[in-house]
C-alpha cells in the first residue's frame, strides 16, 4: 500500500487531478502496485513556503514538486528507479519541468500499516 504525499506551490492547484492520475499510473506500472491502491495527499503552499536548491544535483530548478512515496518494503533498487523515472516522465508530460520534481521513497514493513477492511460483525 503506497501512501503518496505531494507538496507543491498553489499555482499548480488545477493540475492536481491529472497529477494524481500520473503519479498513480506510474506506481501501478513502474512498481506494480494494485490499481485500486490509491492513497494520496496533496498539500498546496504559498510562494516562499518551500525551500529547495535550484542547482543540486546538476539541476536547473525554477520551482519544486516534492513527491514522497511511503511503501511496503521489498522493492528492488531497479524497480524503485524505474518507477520514479516513470513518475517524473508522466509529470513532465503535464508540463512540469523534470528538474522541478524531487521523488523520495521510504519503506516500512509488517505491523506498520493498518487499513481495516470488511465488517467485523
Amino acid at each position: 500500500m503506497p501512501l503518496v504525499r505531494i507538496d507543491m506551490h498553489e499555482h499548480l492547484r488545477d493540475l492536481r487531478p491529472r497529477m494524481s492520475e500520473a503519479v498513480h499510473s506510474a506506481l501501478v506500472e513502474g512498481w506494480e502496485m494494485p490499481a485500486d491502491d490509491l492513497f494520496q495527499i496533496f498539500t498546496l503552499h504559498a510562494q516562499g513556503d518551500l525551500f529547495y536548491s535550484r542547482t543540486f544535483p546538476d539541476a536547473d530548478r525554477t520551482d519544486i514538486v516534492f513527491v514522497q512515496v511511503l511503501a511496503f518494503t521489498g522493492y528492488s533498487a531497479e524497480v524503485k528507479q524505474r518507477g520514479a523515472a516513470l513518475l517524473v516522465d508522466r509529470l513532465a508530460a503535464l508540463g512540469i519541468k523534470r528538474d522541478d520534481v524531487l521523488v523520495a521513497l521510504s519503506e516500512n514493513g509488517d505491523g506498520d500499516w493498518l487499513a481495516p477492511s470488511g465488517d467485523p460483525s
